[in-house]
Order: structure tokens, then C-alpha cells, then sequence
């Protein structure tokens, strides 16, 4: 995990080559486009779909042939690797890889073998079992969220909605097995363990029906919990349901923001989210590989988290969501 001060570095970095990209757009217009890959799990997911568009959007922007391929259906990590494999056998300018797991190794490093540029965006999974035998992979650029400081972020700005006396807090996790959630939990429980809010972890499921009978049998078992943080929407949005049906005044954070966590965020069932807004995170990785395929210029580290949305703001971030930019 990169740290906050390497993070906004390479931001600063990042939107200084973009300028750069836009301006010279002009002198490398005669050249032929090159095209770089954008390999995603999935296109069924509405998020996917944002990163598609965010994608699309930096091919017009800075002059590229963008090719976004995801499988037909989202069955896991396995299913990317033929697309990389496609990918290289097509030799682009680069390929931006979510780099989801261990399993995404081999195909990374035929890549870099094969001397095509490749960035990571979305996930960068290298803990654990997940650590890769190449070390050049872990010197790869990454635009995404920082999950853990994501976590932390989050909760400190939603402890304000919080009674100022340390009451619990439950913190459900929709996919327990998904290190990315645990990461996010991290950061949330350092939040609350500097202030001594205590906490209980929910494991939950992907079902939200299935999970607004499990928050329910916890809010009712332990009338104690004051605050409910979801480590993403399928884990608040019935959180949120059952606090609104039952005028419960239990305030719920949540990561990421959909058409149905936007909805609950203006009728105030959702105190706060955060976006880690994956449109940028396509975007800044094409950008990337333009840069380097224009002007030599290393890929760089983003971070496209850490955006607080709240009823002050969810009018703007709705607007986002409807141009398919969050």
C-alpha cells in the first residue's frame, strides 16, 4: 500500500502529464493511434460500466484506441487471464490490469516479458498468498483507492453523526473473503479504536435480503450498536432499509455509491458514503499508458478515493452517476 504522501505526489505528477498529454495532442495527431487494453472482471456490474466509460472517455481524450474487454460473465479472476493473454498476442502500446489475485501473475509477467507496459488499476493484490515471485509487479504504477486510509477517512468525518458518548458500532462485511473489505474494515476500526468506540464485525453475504435479516437479528440482539458502517452496498443498503422502516435514528456509512446507496443518501437513511469515483480510475490508467507510449514518461501512482459524499453534495454526485462518470 502506497502511503498518503506518495499518493498525492503522484496525483500531483499524474495531472501534470495529463496536461501534457492534452496539449501535445496537436503535434502526435498525424502519427498512427496507438491502443492500449483495459482488462475488467465484469460488464454486468454497473460499476464496470463506469470504468468502461471512463476508459472510452481518455481514448477521445488523448487520441487513443482504447480496447475495454471484460467476459461475458463475471466468474472470477480466471476469466480475465485469456483477455490479457489476447491482449498481448495484439501487442499494444499497454494494458491496464485489475490485478484481483495471485491468479493474475503469470499472464502480468508474459506481458512484461513480451515488453508491453502494464498498469494495475483497481486492485493491486499482493498480501499474503497473493505476493508475486516477479518483483517487477510490485514496481507497477496503480490508480485506485487506498482501501485502508479509505477506511479511516470515512469514519472519522461520519463520527460526527455518532452520540459523543462511545457507544458500539457494527460493521458488516457483504464479502468476508474479499481482502479489499477487510482492508476497508482496517481502516474503519482504527478510526473508532483511537476515539474507544467499540466494534463488532457482521459477516454477511452478496444478498441483501439475506443481510437485512442478518442486521436485524443484530440491532435486535444488541440494542447497544449506535452506528452501522456497510463495507459496501450490499451490506448498507438494508442496513439503511431497516433503520428508515423502523424510524430508527442509527446513522449508516457505506463505501462506494450506486443508484440505490444516491437514493438513501437524500432521504437520509444513508448518512455517508464514499466514492472511490471508478471512472478516474480507468481514465488516469489509459492516461498513463498514453504518456508513456507518447513521451517516456513512468506511470505514476493515483489516488481516486477517499470523496466524501453526504446530502450536502449527493445533488452533484447524482448528476455524476447519471452521466455514467460515478
Amino acid at each position: 500500500m502506497a502511503t498518503h504522501r506518495t499518493w498525492t505526489r503522484g496525483l500531483g505528477v499524474g495531472m501534470a502529464a495529463l496536461a501534457l498529454a492534452a496539449l501535445g495532442g496537436n503535434t502526435v495527431a498525424a502519427q498512427e493511434k496507438p491502443t492500449v487494453y483495459v482488462i475488467a472482471p465484469s460488464l454486468t456490474d454497473p460499476f464496470w460500466i463506469t470504468e468502461q466509460n471512463g476508459a472510452k472517455q481518455a481514448g477521445q481524450d488523448f487520441g487513443v484506441n482504447v480496447a475495454f474487454e471484460a467476459p461475458a460473465q463475471d466468474t472470477g479472476d480466471a476469466a480475465m487471464v485469456p483477455l490479457i493473454q489476447a491482449a498481448i498476442a495484439a501487442k499494444p502500446a499497454g494494458i491496464a490490469i485489475d490485478y484481483t489475485s495471485k491468479t493474475m501473475e503469470a499472464a502480468t509477467v508474459a506481458a512484461l516479458d513480451a515488453g508491453i507496459p502494464v498498469v494495475l488499476y483497481n486492485n493491486n493484490r499482493f498480501e499474503g498468498p497473493n505476493a508475486p515471485g516477479d518483483k517487477r509487479i510490485l514496481g507497477l504504477s496503480f490508480v485506485g483507492q487506498d482501501e485502508s486510509m479509505s477506511g479511516e477517512t470515512l469514519t472519522k468525518a461520519w463520527l460526527a453523526s455518532l452520540p459523543a458518548k462511545p457507544c458500539k458500532v457494527l460493521i458488516v462485511n457483504p464479502f468476508p473473503t474479499a481482502f479489499v473489505l477487510t482492508l476497508r474494515g482496517d481502516g474503519v476500526k482504527r478510526a473508532l479504536d483511537a476515539v474507544h468506540y467499540p466494534h463488532d464485525d457482521l459477516a454477511a453475504t452478496g444478498d441483501e435480503g439475506q443481510n437485512l435479516s442478518l442486521i436485524s437479528a443484530a440491532l435486535q440482539a444488541d440494542t447497544g450498536i449506535c452506528g452501522i458502517v456497510g463495507l459496501g452496498n450490499p451490506a448498507a443498503n438494508p442496513a439503511a432499509k431497516y433503520v428508515g422502516e423502523n424510524g430508527l435514528k442509527i446513522p449508516v456509512a457505506t463505501f462506494d455509491v450506486g443508484a440505490e446507496a444516491a437514493k438513501r443518501i437524500k432521504d437520509g437513511t444513508l448518512t455517508m458514503a464514499i466514492n472511490q469515483q471508478p471512472f478516474l480510475q480507468s481514465y488516469f490508467a489509459v492516461a498513463n499508458m498514453v504518456n508513456q507510449a507518447k513521451y517516456s514518461l513512468s506511470p505514476v501512482n493515483i489516488n481516486t478515493g477517499t470523496s466524501i459524499v453526504t446530502t450536502r453534495n449527493i445533488g452533484v454526485v447524482q448528476a455524476c452517476i447519471d452521466a455514467g462518470r460515478c
